[in-house]
């Protein structure tokens, strides 16, 4: 994305929106907790869902248990893939930003 075409108001703008957001998400608060625990549970599940049919055989509750599991490690995934992109796109902000004379931290 080209970010010399934007506006200082623009910048500033989404700037601002993204760094509320980055500070609403590294609060230590539940939800954000959640969202971690999440891909480990998820992880737990899928590995117990194995174990049992390694051990046990093959039954409804353990393909349950895989699925469920394949969901939460995906979920997981996509979410700290989509905190990254944001935290990158944020730091080019204030590279772009500083190059025009603001300074933000």
């Amino acid at each position: 994305m080209d970010l010399t075409n934007w506006t200082d108001n623009e910048l500033v703008s989404v700037r601002e929106k993204l760094q509320s957001w980055r500070d609403q998400r590294e609060e230590p608060t539940w939800g954000n907790k959640f969202l971690n625990w999440t891909g480990y549970m998820g992880a737990f599940a899928f590995l117990s869902g194995l174990t049992d049919i390694f051990f046990g055989g093959p039954n409804v509750s353990n393909g349950l248990l895989i699925v469920l599991g394949v969901l939460a490690c995906f979920s997981w995934y996509r979410g700290e893939k989509q905190r990254k992109k944001n935290i990158s796109f944020l730091e080019e902000l204030d590279q772009e930003l500083s190059r025009r004379g603001r300074k933000y931290k």
